[in-house]
């Protein structure tokens, strides 16, 4: 690769062509437009710039789709930005892509399991502020972020906050532009932090910008890595450890101005924009052609139309997401999509037509994805035998033919959703599934169709809470279901456990600890007591919950 590049930009990285510029390569960047698609070589061309690298970072506000990417002969790169969020098309539309950068490390598998060569960790970056003396700053705490009632621990976070803050300055901000939000950071001592789906977000590094001293959720070793808890931030496991941290700074000047400068270093060495750059020129020195191209190119990008069509996401015209996906020489991904804007528009004599040739043809007869799409659509159309015909395709080709057989509707989608949790597939961040209208992609799915028949039924609830249990980011949608399952089980001190756990991750201090008091009196009851310290431990690393509970 030559010292001086071309470099095309589509999307918002402004930052990063300033950066380019200072390094001295030439940069296009791909100016707005309304439509959807963009013939990126026709555009090129009429500009006379001819890149040497394709970079895309994705645009949370306006999707734009490049059209044209297998015409490229140099490396072809796309940064997914909010790929917690975004996987179910991003899986689709990467594969038009030689490399694909994660600003999640935890994601890198997920793109890697859907056949993706070439998947690299790049991080959100920071930016290049003054970090004011602490003393000088106004707001003793500010957070500005969405507030909504599909997201109501961060509402319970900021209310919990309030409380505790008393009347020390604490502004929350919905809708400030974002140099006004960086201006009132550099205003501010301390940042609480929560994120959607336990992701690395940009309030982590735009707080650390300002030095301020970021107080976020615990997220393990990938935040660990990007700023060092202690030392350049501060880290809370639930809201009993959040509300000790807090007494802990509010007032502390001091201290605070040593974290935040130590976060603000940290930013000027490894988090500016300039770094991001010189990480991705290193990495497309060896990316090599991973894309894919002709009629494969065509057939994932009207896949990746319909994977945002179904989500809601894409304003267009059903009839063309059909007729793109019905252009194309028939596979089992383009069948499974298709099969799956059906169901959203209800055309339920033609999915049926689909259905028996599929199973008449004996098409596809290897294909998890397909065997799951096809059996589930059989149950939304009332056809039993269908269904249960299609989980024995399924059973057939994974030689798991010794299975018990389905009896009620009910079973069948347990069994796949257990099958779906085997192959880790068991939430989707950021698709808002709606039992009435789509088919199941993941085991929640499945088991939320169920739920939404019956929700008292306790085995269904359970279910629910196993899957999931290990995803401590899911706990506020946890809480609801556990809630449900506790009062049908008052005398299980686990359950009861579980469910002051999932309020004390979700900034519900009195409910919280008022439910761990009553699980280990319960547990007490019941001669168990020595397993409830053995949980509890287990859970609470930073030991105030236990501390809590010795004033009990």
């Amino acid at each position: 690769m030559k010292e001086k590049l071309n470099v095309c930009i589509v999307g918002p990285f402004n930052l990063g062509v300033i950066a380019l510029e200072q390094l001295g390569h030439s940069v296009f960047k791909v100016p707005h437009h309304s439509e959807i698609f963009c013939n990126l070589p026709e555009l090129l061309k009429k500009n006379k710039f001819t890149p040497d690298i394709v970079l895309q970072v994705e645009n949370l506000g306006r999707r734009t789709l490049i059209q044209g990417l297998d015409d490229f002969d140099c490396p072809t790169i796309f940064w997914a930005t909010d790929p917690h969020l975004n996987l179910h098309w991003h899986n689709s539309y990467t594969k038009l892509f030689d490399q694909v950068l994660s600003t999640q490390k935890s994601i890198v598998p997920s793109f890697k399991e859907e056949g993706l060569s070439d998947v690299r960790w790049l991080p959100r970056f920071a930016y290049d502020m003054v970090s004011p003396p602490i003393a000088d700053r106004k707001n003793d705490i500010a957070f500005v972020g969405r507030l909504s009632d599909q997201r109501p621990g961060r509402k319970w976070m900021i209310d919990f906050i309030k409380k505790l803050a008393g009347d020390r300055p604490f502004p929350v901000e919905q809708s400030l532009s974002h140099s006004d939000m960086l201006a009132l950071y550099q205003d501010t001592k301390i940042i609480p932090n929560e994120s959607i789906l336990g992701e690395v977000n940009f309030r982590l590094f735009e707080g650390a910008s300002g030095g301020c001293l970021l107080l976020t959720q615990d997220l393990g070793d990938e935040q660990a890595s990007l700023f060092e808890p202690g030392r350049e931030i501060d880290t809370y496991a639930d809201v009993v450890e959040l509300e000790e941290k807090l007494k802990l700074y509010l007032g502390n000047d001091s201290l605070i101005q040593t974290m935040g400068q130590a976060a603000h270093e940290r930013v000027q060495s490894e988090h500016l924009p300039i770094h991001r750059v010189e990480r991705i020129l290193q990495y497309a020195k060896d990316t090599a052609r991973n894309r894919v191209s002709g009629p494969d190119a065509k057939k994932w990008e009207a896949i990746t139309v319909a994977s945002m069509w179904e989500s809601g996401m894409l304003d267009f015209p059903v009839s063309d997401v059909l007729s793109r996906l019905a252009s194309l020489k028939q596979d089992q991904h383009v069948v499974v999509a298709t099969l799956r804007i059906q169901a959203v528009v209800g055309v339920n004599s033609v999915m049926e037509d689909n259905l028996m040739s599929l199973l008449g043809g004996k098409l596809y007869e290897n294909s998890f994805c397909l065997n799951l799409t096809c059996s589930t659509a059989a149950l939304r159309l009332g056809n039993w035998n269908m269904a249960k015909a299609f989980w024995y395709r399924h059973l057939k080709s994974a030689d798991l033919i010794n299975k018990l057989p389905p009896k009620t509707p009910k079973d069948l989608l347990i069994l796949w959703a257990k099958e779906l949790k085997q192959r880790k597939l068991i939430f989707r961040g950021g698709f808002p599934f709606n039992a009435r209208n789509h088919l199941p992609h993941t085991a929640i799915d499945c088991l939320i169709i169920l739920y939404e028949a019956d929700p008292g039924d306790s085995e269904v609830l359970r279910l629910i809470d196993v899957m999931l249990r290990s995803r401590k980011e899911l706990d506020q949608a946890r809480g609801s279901f556990l809630s449900s399952l506790a009062s049908n089980s008052l005398n299980d001190w686990r359950l009861t456990f579980e469910l002051a756990m999932t309020n004390l991750h979700s900034y519900r201090l009195d409910d919280g600890l008022n439910k761990m008091v009553l699980a280990r009196d319960i547990a007490r009851e019941q001669g168990q007591e020595k397993a409830f310290i053995m949980a509890l431990k287990c859970r609470d690393k930073s030991g105030q919950i236990s501390k809590r509970l010795r004033n009990n």
